[in-house]
């Protein structure tokens, strides 16, 4: 899009740039067509996003949730074949997805302990029916002094693996079908991280080994499994980050990609992330200017999760020669941004009622704070019928699911 020539919306909201999402969404399909390809629905948010994906994805086999409430919402909705990518206790929710289980859906849940599992063959018992499970296995890279990876599975050896599917053999309505490899530390970490370029080699040394361990260590997991009498219908791994690495895996069956759809800033940083466009974000209109060389916008205190750093937080998309003032950075209710002599000198200064457009550091995290997502296309907002196309989030339907 090009931001100069768009009208400035009268208040905070967000913006979705169709023709970005399309190109982003044409080149996922062209790196991942070799395996199968499940979309993570924590990077999209919306139900209509996610539909409108799934239209113009071929090789479309079906979601990876991130929560067991959220499981549910998607099933209702008429999703099908869902994996829960996260370990879950919540009961309640687990109960009423096995209900569409028994009407055909596949629901497949995230284990990594024997608590897990308990839980799982316990309401499974009650519902009288099998519960299928994916073995999610750590595949960060320990060093002698260093963890290069995630703190997530306790699976990290064939040993601990056995462990627990021996466990498993007693519990009556435990199925395991599927494993997950996800190589987190390949797939999330971007090697240009602001005001690190120091450790930018290490960085990518650090992934190419890495890339390394994981071809050897997951394709012997899968075999071993296997063997073990347990025959995995899905071997699951990658993210939008190591799309063409985790696609030529022999052993994949299916990646999961979603960040690649919005591209939002943090994979500005990534090697991998250089052909996609910004397809996604927010504007601030500019409200007030308590100095020369100073505007302040209402909102935009959206900051990414994760550990605490300026690659976390959002950036100015247009227009240029704005920067943050660092005693505020970007508030809860307002955010003031200086301006360059230069932009100054030219006559650009942006004036009261104008907008500032900004993109977030991470990608469905800004759908927790819309209630929709404005559609825009051909540089202008997208019209359907007479009015502003939008797509909802799971906000705007009332929901927050965590």
């Amino acid at each position: 899009m090009d931001f100069a020539q768009l009208p400035a919306p009268p208040k905070v909201s967000a913006w979705l740039d169709m023709d970005a999402l399309d190109h982003n969404i044409k080149l996922v399909n062209q790196k991942t067509q070799a395996v199968k390809l499940r979309i993570a629905t924590k990077s999209i948010r919306s139900m209509d996003v996610l539909r409108y994906i799934q239209k113009h994805t071929p090789h479309f086999i079906g979601l990876m949730s991130y929560s067991a409430a959220e499981s549910v919402y998607l099933l209702q909705n008429g999703f099908d074949n869902i994996l829960c990518a996260y370990p879950t206790l919540d009961r309640a929710s687990v109960t009423e997805a096995l209900k569409y289980n028994q009407q055909g859906a596949t629901m497949i849940w995230m284990a990594d302990r024997i608590e897990h599992l308990h839980l799982l063959n316990e309401i499974g018992k009650q519902q009288e029916q099998s519960v299928e499970v994916c073995l999610d296995i750590n595949m960060s890279m320990p060093l002698p002094k260093l963890y290069f990876g995630t703190k997530r599975s306790a699976l990290m050896r064939k040993s601990d693996v056995k462990t627990l599917i021996e466990q498993a053999g007693s519990l009556s309505h435990i199925t395991i079908t599927a494993m997950m490899g996800y190589e987190a530390q390949i797939a999330g970490l971007a090697e240009h991280l602001p005001g690190k370029s120091l450790i930018t080699p290490a960085i990518k040394l650090l992934k190419n080994s890495s890339k390394r361990q994981v071809s050897r260590r997951r394709a012997s997991m899968v075999h071993w499994i296997n063997k073990q009498g347990y025959p995995l219908k899905l071997v699951n791994g990658g993210g939008s980050g190591s799309m063409d690495f985790t696609s030529s895996q022999p052993e994949v069956t299916e990646i999961t990609v979603g960040s690649a759809y919005y591209k939002p800033a943090y994979f500005d940083y990534m090697d991998s992330m250089q052909q996609f466009k910004p397809a996604a974000g927010f504007v601030l209109p500019v409200t007030r200017q308590p100095e020369k060389r100073v505007i302040t916008c209402q909102g935009g205190g959206f900051i990414a999760s994760g550990a605490i750093g300026t690659d976390k937080v959002p950036v100015v998309h247009y227009p240029p020669g704005l920067s943050l003032l660092p005693d505020e950075g970007f508030g809860e209710v307002q955010t003031p941004f200086a301006v360059d002599e230069a932009v100054i000198k030219q006559g650009n200064m942006p004036t009261i009622g104008e907008a500032v457009w900004c993109r977030h550091a991470k990608a469905g995290e800004l759908a927790e704070h819309f209630n929709e997502l404005v559609c825009y296309r051909g540089n202008k907002p997208l019209i359907v019928e007479g009015a502003a196309q939008v797509m909802t989030t799971y906000r705007g339907e009332g929901l927050c699911f965590h």
